[in-house]
């Protein structure tokens, strides 16, 4: 007999705030606070959804802001976002995939949220039905959620009992093994109907009970054929398929063969194949590598794993098999009797759009092939022994640049985490926002690692130095061009960080420094100090 599994979620919109961390509004509202979510409509803003000391409270959904102001001048309040809600519940749908395979999200009005699960034969993996609902229900309020259950042979039963039975229960949960007996203390509510059910009530047709008997033509013909086929679900007359969600599988191609594979050229071969298979698929999907997975399945059982990395998502099946076929060289992997399965994996993945190539060739580098080269490299030296100079999002010049590694395999994003010296992460110049259109500044060919001190005679408070001493050498300045302002970086401790007047000077011998001077003569210092920080 088909089993099935319901899942009440009655607080989802209020309550899923605080599965992530850091992005609740709820923060600011303890639990013994009223909490509304809003949305605005034709005549103003209402309650949307509400947490449990709302509804307590009296608050109802529909009500308008105001009202329930007055009523509770406590309360807090944030914007609805439904969206949001149906994509994080199909989320924590395929998280509930641990009870059953077959898991699909239940959306509906606030309230009326919950996930569905056929949890036929999935029983007996968990000592029991009662144990299976026991732990579902555990594992979901320990996330904070209120959560009810309700298992039955049909999925218009099951809903039904876990919204109306099951918050009677002390247990908050029941199980329904009779379909009758179940309905017969059910509202009508329970079937789904939606207004109908009230006017069911005013003909006094309370349970759900007291609609098997009459005869279905009356209730078509006052009711409609809604009802009939509701009721016909609930019963299991009709059969209501439940609509899984799709499980997140790895884009993968795979060979195998009658006769096992002896030889490393033979095993190249089926690379190229598979790496071309591989990204056939990618391509459907719009998405390319950051991470291949090799695995060569022996015919004694043992696997041979081999991984690569990408510099930047790949789709080009002959580079995909090149640094395999260096990690194939350089592995010196153990064939033993022979590989009889050769699979290609995609272990992570990101979106890569087509690139329209050029008619000519305007001999600028290709950032692709950089990459290219980078994961060939990477492959060869390994992980810790490339790094490619990158930008940090930074306009003070020392901060500007860095370092960053090459491909790593454990799948960890290139970011300011993993750049060395620094937290700030690393952008590329194809990363550069589109709103910044003025030009980069120019800059000295040679800039120092630490700017370094001297002392030079200007004019106060904005005037450009007319001679400094560098390295016990003095310098007299002939053209200057400046000041370029460089105001130190408000989101950092800068305790004693100043304002920067940057200034390019060219000195009577012919030589062209950048220097600058530190702290704003009057505001932020009554000696300004002084830097050389490049030269050209």
């Amino acid at each position: 007999m088909r089993r099935f599994m319901s899942l009440s979620l009655p607080r989802w919109p209020t309550e899923r705030l605080g599965l992530s961390p850091g992005a609740s509004p709820r923060a600011s509202a303890p639990d013994n606070t009223p909490f509304a979510l809003v949305h605005t409509t034709t005549g103003g803003e209402r309650l949307y959804a509400l947490n449990a000391v709302a509804a307590r409270a009296g608050l109802r959904r529909g009500q308008s802001v105001a009202d329930a102001k007055a009523l509770e001048p406590l309360m807090r309040t944030a914007p609805a976002k439904p969206d949001a809600d149906t994509r994080l519940l199909q989320a924590y749908a395929r998280a509930c995939g641990r009870w059953s395979p077959f898991v699909a999200p239940d959306p509906g009005q606030p309230g009326d949220d919950g996930i569905l699960l056929d949890i036929t034969g999935c029983a007996r993996l968990f000592g029991g039905e009662d144990k299976l609902i026991a732990a579902a229900l555990e594992a979901s309020r320990a996330r904070g959620l209120t959560t009810y259950a309700a298992a039955a042979p049909s999925i218009g039963l099951a809903w039904g009992l876990a919204r109306y039975q099951a918050r009677q229960s002390e247990t908050g949960w029941v199980s329904a093994d009779r379909i009758d007996t179940a309905l017969a203390d059910m509202p009508v509510e329970g079937l789904r109907i939606g207004e109908t059910a009230a006017q069911l009530r005013r003909f006094g047709l309370k349970r759900a009970g007291d609609l098997i008997a009459l005869p279905r033509a009356s209730l078509t013909r006052r009711f409609g054929a809604g009802l009939v086929t509701r009721l016909d679900q609930a019963t299991g007359r009709v059969e209501e398929s439940l609509n899984p969600l799709q499980p997140l599988t790895d884009c993968r191609a795979r060979l195998r063969f009658p006769e096992p594979l002896l030889l490393l050229d033979s095993l190249k071969q089926c690379v190229d194949e598979t790496a071309r298979s591989l990204c056939e698929q990618l391509e459907t999907q719009g998405l390319g590598l950051r991470r291949v997975e090799l695995n060569l399945y022996r015919i004694d059982g043992k696997l041979i794993l081999l991984g690569v990395g990408t510099a930047a998502p790949a789709r080009d099946p002959a580079h995909i098999a090149r640094l395999l076929y260096e990690k194939l060289d350089r592995a010196e992997i153990d064939i033993g009797f022979g590989i009889d399965v050769v699979e290609l994996r995609a272990r992570e993945t990101a979106p890569l759009k087509g690139r329209q190539a050029g008619l000519l060739h305007t001999g600028e580098p290709d950032p692709e092939e950089l990459d290219q080269l980078t994961d060939r490299l990477v492959v060869r030296l390994g992980d810790d022994q490339v790094r490619r100079a990158g930008r940090r999002e930074s306009h003070i010049p020392e901060r500007a640049a860095g370092w960053r590694p090459g491909p790593s395999l454990t799948g960890s994003s290139l970011s300011g985490s993993a750049l060395s010296g620094s937290a700030l992460s690393v952008c590329e110049p194809a990363q550069t926002p589109a709103l910044i259109t003025a030009p980069a500044p120019d800059r000295p060919l040679l800039i120092l690692a630490r700017p370094e001190p001297a002392q030079a005679v200007a004019e106060i408070p904005d005037g450009p130095p007319r001679s400094f001493i560098w390295r016990r050498v003095r310098h007299l300045v002939h053209r200057a061009e400046g000041p370029e302002r460089l105001a130190p970086e408000w989101w950092r401790d800068q305790l004693s960080a100043r304002t920067r007047d940057y200034f390019r000077v060219e000195t009577r011998e012919g030589r062209r420094f950048w220097l600058y001077r530190e702290g704003l003569f009057g505001l932020e210092t009554r000696t300004p100090n002084w830097f050389v920080h490049g030269a050209s």
